[in-house]
């Protein structure tokens, strides 16, 4: 029931990452670049594991180090895991171990009342995700109430501390297979060990941590660092776990928190991105573009500082400027969902008159991130925008019913389906029919 209602709608509500302000505790984002790191991480694993699943990646704004499993290859990565994480083989390790949930199916095998005390908390979060999004406002990634995330995080998915060692031994296993360091799951289990202060962790009591369990790990870990299985080499991936998390930390700390942690004195690749975030969200926005023209420089043409050069300028009105960094951002990424929407967002709002060829250039990158989401609701909020901006008012309308229809909003979906009820489109009339079918008993005559 999770997969199906809840979990998948939670994604429908994320919209395209935009937050100059610090982010509010609770709050499920999008973003291209860890989302894209995390799921290729995960989709090694899963293939080790014999996972036929696509891993899916949940981001939850919340400092609490913390993850989860659930059904259908979803997994919930808290922002605050990726900050406590030393190294990125603390974080495979982690990933590792929730995998090992889902290989060994231990979702399905918890209690239906505990799944089903977690509805109220997501569902809580969908309204108030779409009520956010109903806006098109592009500064804050609405995706629900706090309140009822936390009633999540308290109930995320508990497991025995046999579950826990069976997933331990699994990742251990996983790990080897694909010749990563196994050192990264002891280390983790050790940190949190070793920072416990007597309070109650939400890692600890969603993944029962013991004294014992660390030693099995530990021992298990040694045990394999004894056999001749070459250990491949993850440079390529440390660096990219330190971009994610110079990220997460640039949009998520304080400013200036993040500038001491990023001195100017740190030219590092990482230090730079997250140092640039920094100053962005202070309103520093000529020193921002400029650290983020040097990494330009160094990788021409990386989609994700594109992508946050295109965000200072939308935010900051140089929308146009705006558009030439999202183009080239999709050149280098063209089926990224998120980068499509940012574009199509821009498109739109270039001209304040009707430009019929950006118009369909946004109409096309929202149809893209459609054909793969097809109900993200941001998406088609902007799509109506585009179509009526374009004079396709019956298009416009039969985007707008569908908007309406994933939100719940029933009169709404059946006010503006019968305007797309004689759509020149026919896949648009047939769908608005179908909503109208749904609606009222009665037929709608064409």
């Amino acid at each position: 029931m999770l997969k199906v209602i809840f979990l998948a709608l939670l994604l429908l509500f994320k919209s395209a990452p935009s937050y100059s302000t610090e982010i509010p505790e609770g709050r499920l984002i999008t973003d291209d670049e860890i989302e894209g790191a995390l799921t290729s991480w995960l989709q090694e694993i899963f293939t080790v594991a014999g996972i036929s699943l696509k891993p899916q990646v949940f981001l939850l704004v919340d400092s609490s180090v913390n993850a989860g499993a659930t059904f259908g290859g979803q997994i919930i990565v808290f922002t605050g895991l990726i900050l406590k994480c030393k190294d990125v083989t603390e974080l495979l390790g982690v990933l590792a171990h929730e995998s090992g949930h889902i290989a060994g199916a231990h979702s399905a095998r918890q209690g239906a009342a505990e799944n089903e005390a977690l509805i109220p908390a997501l569902a809580s979060t969908i309204l108030g995700g779409a009520a956010a999004l109903a806006t098109g406002n592009s500064a804050p990634l609405a995706a629900g109430a706090a309140g009822g995330m936390h009633a999540y995080e308290r109930m995320l998915l508990r497991y025995s501390r046999s579950q826990e060692e069976t997933a331990d031994s699994a990742a251990l296993k996983y790990m080897q297979l694909l010749g990563w360091p196994t050192s990264g799951l002891a280390s983790f289990l050790n940190s949190l060990n070793n920072s416990y202060t007597g309070q109650i962790d939400p890692y600890t009591s969603t993944h029962p941590l013991s004294e014992d369990r660390c030693a099995k790990v530990l021992l298990y870990q040694q045990s394999l660092s004894k056999e001749s299985t070459p250990t491949k080499s993850l440079e390529s991936y440390e660096a990219k776990f330190k971009r994610i998390k110079a990220k997460i930390k640039g949009f998520m700390e304080q400013p200036q928190k993040v500038l001491r942690d990023f001195p100017s004195t740190d030219t590092s690749i990482a230090a730079r991105y997250g140092r640039s975030i920094a100053l962005y969200r202070l309103g520093r926005t000529a020193e921002a573009l400029a650290i983020i023209d040097g990494l330009l420089k160094e990788i021409p043409n990386d989609p994700h500082f594109l992508e946050l050069k295109g965000q200072i300028y939308f935010e900051t009105g140089k929308v146009k400027d705006a558009v030439v960094c999202y183009r080239a951002s999709v050149k280098q990424r063209p089926h990224a969902p998120t980068l499509n929407i940012l574009l199509a967002h821009s498109l739109i709002e270039s001209s304040p008159i009707r430009n019929p060829e950006e118009l369909e250039e946004a109409i096309r990158a929202l149809k893209l991130t459609l054909d793969k989401d097809p109900e993200n609701v941001f998406a088609w909020r902007l799509l109506a925008g585009a179509y009526g901006k374009n004079g396709q008012t019956d298009f416009s309308a039969g985007a707008l019913a569908e908007e309406a229809w994933i939100k719940g909003d029933v009169s709404m979906a059946k006010a503006q389906a019968k305007k797309a009820i004689n759509c020149s489109n026919l896949s648009i009339a047939k769908r608005a029919q179908d909503i109208l079918n749904q609606t009222d008993p009665k037929p709608v005559k064409q």
